[in-house]
């Protein structure tokens, strides 16, 4: 097909008075990834600090959930890796069990609140401008560590043609969003006995989707351009846009530990911008749980050998003073 076939066909998509804006959005789009809208003084300030690696963390109303999360990274860090955190709540009870943890993982993280920035793109944006790693990794609260992560090796890593995913691995069969079964890419292939390394372009499902919040390896460089040119207002919808540009990272290598480091567990839904499938175990519920002392049991999951990147499991629950 040519580039002319490819523009006759999205314009029988998308209605006339809307197709030259759509192709000035893709051009502008393409212009802002390549790093001609950083100006001079953001890029100077990521010059100096490319071997080093940061985790930003999304959460909303599950102070449980983003516990677990938070007990599991730390128990699975090696080497270095700073954490930021901004949380959002619907309620006052909300808000005290995230001052909770904040009282417990204060030294550890830095806690941001998305009120304070009157929104989550205004925070974001904040938070990627001020960090002075090279790279950055998302996460949300509904993930957990179930292998050691060592970040020093990660942030060594030359990410210039390559996506590095922490939730992909060869134990990987099936995708839960789809649910259906997940062949390997036909192009993996070991590259030292630790590493998987094959074409997102040539993969399916979860191996086909390299923009991801769920622990992708990304240049701080290249957020800073997503953030000042997609539209968003939250999580969710920031990975949403993120699929507008996905036509422009096709071409990069995958890059993931042979068994996935890290898996995410749907337990609940807090957003009703996607119809994301998801379990039963209702975030009031468990803020309750929170609010009572109790904690989500995180031995039974260390270890744990999903086959898919989301998947629901039975939690156990303790009293928080057991750990202490």
């Amino acid at each position: 097909m040519t580039f002319k076939d490819i523009l006759c066909l999205i314009k029988k998509l998308i209605p006339f008075k809307d197709f030259f804006k759509y192709v000035s959005w893709r051009m502008r789009a393409a212009s802002c990834i390549n790093g001609r809208s950083i100006n001079t003084k953001q890029s100077d300030l990521l010059k100096h600090s490319f071997a080093s690696i940061a985790g930003v963390v999304f959460s909303k109303d599950r102070a449980m959930q983003l516990d677990l999360l938070l007990r599991s990274f730390f128990e699975t860090k090696i080497g270095e890796c700073s954490l930021k955190i901004i949380y959002a709540y619907s309620s006052e009870e909300h808000k005290k069990s995230y001052e909770k943890l904040c009282s417990i993982y204060g030294a550890k993280a830095q806690f941001i609140s998305e009120v304070e920035f009157f929104g989550f793109k205004k925070c974001l944006e904040k938070i990627i401008l001020e960090l002075s790693t090279g790279k950055v990794f998302f996460l949300v609260d509904d993930i957990v560590f179930t292998e050691p992560v060592d970040y020093d090796y990660l942030s060594t890593l030359d990410i210039s043609n390559t996506i590095f995913s922490l939730r992909m691995g060869a134990n990987l069969s099936f995708s839960y969003v789809v649910n259906s079964v997940q062949p390997l890419p036909k192009d993996i292939k070991s590259t030292n006995g630790v590493l998987l390394k094959w074409k997102w372009r040539n993969g399916l499902f979860d191996w086909a989707y390299p923009l991801s919040v769920d622990g992708h390896i990304f240049s701080t460089l290249e957020v800073l351009t997503w953030i000042k040119c997609l539209d968003f207002k939250s999580p969710s919808s920031f990975e949403n846009s993120l699929q507008n540009i996905k036509f422009l990272y096709r071409h990069k290598d995958g890059l993931c530990f042979t068994k996935s480091r890290l898996v995410n567990v749907p337990a609940n839904k807090i957003q009703n911008e996607i119809a994301n499938q998801h379990g039963s175990i209702h975030q009031d519920k468990l803020l309750q749980l929170w609010l009572d002392g109790m904690i989500i049991d995180y031995a039974k999951l260390r270890g744990l050998k999903n086959n898919s990147v989301h998947q629901e499991v039975d939690f156990s629950f303790i009293k928080r003073e057991s750990l202490t």
